[in-house]
């Protein structure tokens, strides 16, 4: 018997008492098979060793940007049995739902709020293993009383960069994929490169203002500690939000801030539903977009959602660095098409030839892609 096995028998007692008798019945048929055989051990960005089975089949993930990373680097989603809400809305609204089909199958009910996981139903789905964000200290804690590996994400990170190629190196050692991964770093740096050589030539006073709203309904702004300061500086734009410090998500701004930064490049993420015309056409509730000089000029651009949201870090990273660079500065970025360079990326990184009308989805996201909190 294994050690696992009889760590969930040792337990069982307690748990029929603290976490109720389904609780109970969904452990007793986790299938055990993977840690019966040969396993591996892996170090996760909380510098945790995590025990993993070498036949890995089973894959919950909380944080939203794993099912997209997984993909990237294990070429399938078949693997993938439970992830967040906003993951699913992604896939279902994305290339990627005809990439990855067996993502369909992936639940999102054992997501109970936030990122909370409801630990009776994450046992229903017999995970291999489970990643979850670093603050939900809870949950972690209670799976790995149960025995069942949880790979932490999201700790002890800086910036962008350094969240992408730490997530991409993890998610390689997982699935025992370590050069597919280093591939995927690789086309992010390559594209980083070339454009800060670029750069270099475009004094920081030609740089325009720029701001990303993660949430336009709620003017939530991103500023310093979000994925926001990487992708402006690095493409070519000053950050006006630079001076709050925020969350990835932003944090709640007003009208009169906006009207002070008066930003002349404005991109609005995929976590809401807004697209430019509603700025344009200042149709927003209680907001006057009216004297924004990206509004006046018609700079507001909607960010794509290609293989997952290009705002967060994801196998697109280098569309995204491309895409703004050519945004914010199309004289200096104007010696490439944006819409070969999908094409030229899906078929390199994802073996996948994308027709026409899958690029101008990709480009021109419906709204139905962005995500509504309960």
């Amino acid at each position: 018997m294994s050690r696992y096995i009889w760590s969930l028998l040792k337990k069982s007692v307690a748990l029929s008492h603290g976490l109720g008798g389904l609780m109970l019945l969904s452990m007793l048929f986790i299938p055990f098979q993977g840690f019966c055989g040969e396993t591996f051990t892996i170090t996760d960005t909380a510098g945790r060793k995590v025990e993993l089975p070498v036949n890995l089949q089973r894959i919950v993930t909380g944080p939203v940007v794993m099912p997209n990373l997984i993909f990237a680097v294990d070429g399938t989603g078949d693997k993938l049995v439970g992830m967040h809400p906003m993951s699913k809305s992604a896939w279902e609204n994305s290339i990627l739902k005809i990439m990855a089909p067996g993502m369909a199958k992936a639940t999102t009910d054992f997501i109970g709020g936030g990122f909370k996981m409801n630990i009776e139903e994450v046992l229903k789905l017999r995970p291999d293993v489970v990643f979850q964000v670093s603050f939900e200290k809870g949950n972690i804690a209670q799976l790995e009383k149960l025995g069942i590996p949880v790979i932490v994400t999201h700790e002890g990170l800086k910036n962008l960069d350094h969240y992408l190629e730490k997530h991409i190196t993890l998610v390689g050692k997982v699935l025992r994929k370590e050069k597919r991964a280093a591939e995927l770093i690789a086309d992010f740096k390559a594209a980083d490169q070339m454009i800060a050589q670029r750069l270099v030539t475009i004094p920081k006073e030609k740089w325009p203002r720029g701001l990303i709203l993660f949430n336009v309904e709620k003017l939530m702004a991103t500023g310093s500690g979000s994925f926001a300061d990487y992708w402006l500086n690095h493409s070519g734009a000053e950050n006006v939000a630079r001076t709050i410090k925020t969350s990835p998500r932003g944090s709640t701004v007003n009208m009169e801030q906006i009207l002070a930064w008066n930003p002349e490049v404005i991109y609005i993420t995929n976590f809401c539903p807004t697209k430019p015309e509603d700025l344009y056409n200042n149709t927003i509730p209680g907001q006057d977009w009216r004297e924004i000089s990206a509004v006046k000029n018609r700079r507001v651009y909607k960010i794509p959602l290609g293989e997952y949201r290009w705002y967060p870090p994801s196998g697109d990273a280098s569309l995204m660095l491309k895409w703004m660079a050519q945004k914010n500065h199309p004289e200096q970025f104007g010696d490439y098409d944006i819409r070969e360079e999908i094409r030229s990326h899906f078929s390199k990184i994802y073996n996948f030839t994308v027709s026409e009308a899958q690029i101008d989805r990709i480009l021109n996201p419906v709204s139905t892609g962005s995500w509504r909190e309960k």
